[in-house]
């Protein structure tokens, strides 16, 4: 009896201390939009790749846009201590938010699209300007239509280059926000002439009978979605952020070498957190429509050549300049643009090159 009870007490110990042990894993607070880079980190999320790693991952999910992440984080900074936007709104309300971009979770360019109604003048003229023939619309047909749009984003961002096209700008149509954050049922009531869009919204419009008239992939644009992180977060747990990337890069991965495999997972998460319903179909097209590139890939990106920029920072650069060009002509208190992205110190390739390490324990 007394031998029996030596080893009940040695189980219970082992289970005392495995619950405590796993309560005081640390802990990486992420906020993702509802969109494609947020359905990999909630993928990765469900294989428990985190806590085999050795922590814990407290993830949100947001449904609006990047620039409400910017503007979430400026007023707390314990909001979150990585997030993931479009690069546009870290651009345009970048100002009071210290964090550092690390990773690229996406271009999302072929999913960033400007649509009108089937019936719209715009899709009587295709191939206006001989550079880019796919593209429909004349300025006649465009100039004092309204569009509406989600907040300062890759969306109004592709809006504004597609009519440079045709010599116009911002000032020359009408623009109306978006004024909720889910705006599926919005679209079922407002019939606007156009819209500005990304997926999955740019999809539930497809679905009520709009059609694209430009993806900002037409235009020749790449939309990156790039991971920021908190800096002094990072610079307190360097370790960690590279765990939290290898998380990451891991089901990046899967969607490189077997991409089939995460449609029923792809239709579970907007089932499970949005409440909406794609088929498979829809679900595969939308993966595919998101380009993602592999850590050997993007380390590789990161890295300087001598005192030659990165091809990130290059592809920083140029989206900055253009984003302040075509952006000039919108009137917002959203745009809170920092001094920061002219040294472009905020790009840092150490955690992606620490998560290799990680990446191969998975």
């Amino acid at each position: 009896m007394n031998r029996f009870i030596s080893k009940l007490v040695c189980v219970c110990a082992l289970m005392f201390s495995f619950i405590c042990s796993a309560a005081e894993l640390p802990k990486v607070k992420a906020t993702f939009l509802m969109e494609h880079e947020g359905f990999l980190l909630w993928y990765a999320e469900q294989q428990g790749w985190d806590k085999k790693l050795g922590f814990e991952l407290d993830l949100t999910i947001s449904s609006y846009n990047g620039l409400a992440l910017m503007n979430q984080y400026r007023k707390d900074p314990t909001s979150w201590n990585i997030s993931c936007t479009s690069h546009v709104p870290f651009i345009m309300g970048g100002k009071d938010v210290f964090v550092e971009v690390i990773a690229i979770a996406n271009d999302e360019s072929a999913a960033t699209s400007v649509l009108a109604m089937e019936n719209s003048d715009i899709f009587k003229t295709q191939g206006y300007d001989e550079y880019f023939p796919r593209v429909y619309g004349s300025p006649e047909a465009i100039k004092g239509k309204t569009f509406a749009f989600k907040g300062v984003s890759s969306a109004i961002y592709t809006l504004a280059r597609w009519l440079d096209i045709f010599g116009l700008d911002l000032n020359d149509v009408k623009l109306i926000k978006f004024p909720d954050s889910d705006i599926s049922g919005e679209l079922q009531k407002n019939k606007y002439h156009a819209l500005a869009l990304w997926s999955p919204d740019l999809n539930d419009a497809l679905k009520l009978g709009y059609k694209e008239v430009v993806s900002a992939e037409q235009l020749g644009e790449v939309i990156p979605c790039t991971i920021k992180v908190d800096e002094k977060f990072a610079h307190e747990n360097p370790e960690l952020v590279a765990k939290f990337l290898a998380m990451y890069f891991k089901a990046l991965q899967i969607q490189l070498d077997d991409i089939d495999s995460l449609v029923d997972s792809y239709q579970q998460f907007y089932r499970q957190l949005a409440s909406k319903e794609y088929t498979k179909e829809e679900c595969l097209d939308d993966l595919k429509k998101h380009h993602v590139t592999s850590l050997d890939e993007q380390i590789k990106l990161f890295e300087q050549q001598g005192h030659r920029r990165s091809w990130i920072q290059n592809l920083e650069k140029d989206l900055t300049s253009n984003t302040l060009v075509v952006l000039k002509s919108l009137d917002t208190s959203d745009i809170q643009i920092s001094n920061r992205i002219k040294s472009q110190k905020y790009i840092n390739s150490e955690y992606i090159k620490l998560a290799k390490k990680y990446f191969e324990q998975l």
